[in-house]
């Protein structure tokens, strides 16, 4: 976990910051030699928890949403890049809201329209240590939220260097977006829209 890493707590414990820099240094690398695409989608929870529409199945919670959002950007991306490749989604077991995403994810793999825009080809729920590439995906979650909070919603330090690193090897393969206000509202209502799709097509 970043937040480990960054903290020098739980396995990196008595890691000296300097050795903590280089192992950061390190690990851009390696994502930036081996990245597809990068897609990060933040929220203001409770803002999402006031407007969700809980009555749709595998929505009621931030989570899920944000899943949403972040495959339909992966889709897009291969879709504008002229790629054919498929996705195998990959989600970390053992989230707070990992039923609601598995609800989610039921649902997509069920919906034919979804399956194209997700370019879904199958999903997983594994442990950390069974799939080590979402340590990438921890480390761009973990930069966003920081940049989303301590750069641009308050504005108390400048963007990390790791996080300029990320972007500037390649920011057309990078998609990030905060959920808030009207762009939010927007969003919400294509999910309703979703529900409505479900039920049209005899979802539970």
């Amino acid at each position: 976990h970043m937040v480990d890493l960054v903290a020098g707590q739980q396995k990196f414990k008595g890691v000296p910051q300097k050795e903590r820099d280089r192992l950061l240094k390190e690990a851009v690398k390696i994502i930036n030699e081996r990245k597809s695409f990068g897609v990060s989608i933040s929220c203001n929870v409770a803002e999402v928890q006031h407007s969700s529409p809980r009555w749709i199945r595998g929505f009621g919670h931030a989570y899920p949403i944000c899943c949403h959002f972040a495959m339909l950007a992966i889709g897009n991306a291969i879709r504008d890049a002229g790629l054919p490749d498929d996705v195998a989604y990959v989600f970390e077991n053992g989230h707070p809201r990992v039923s609601e995403a598995r609800a989610f994810m039921m649902n997509a793999a069920r919906c034919s329209s979804l399956k194209e825009s997700y370019r879904y080809r199958s999903d997983s729920f594994l442990p950390k240590s069974d799939a080590v590439p979402l340590q990438a995906a921890d480390m761009l979650a973990w930069e966003w939220t920081k940049c989303q909070d301590e750069t641009i919603e308050h504005q108390i330090r400048p963007i990390r260097l790791s996080l300029m690193a990320l972007f500037k090897s390649d920011p057309r393969r990078y998609t990030v977006r905060h959920l808030t206000g009207a762009s939010l509202a927007k969003y919400l209502d294509a999910v309703r829209n979703l529900g409505l799709l479900q039920i049209e097509e005899g979802m539970p």
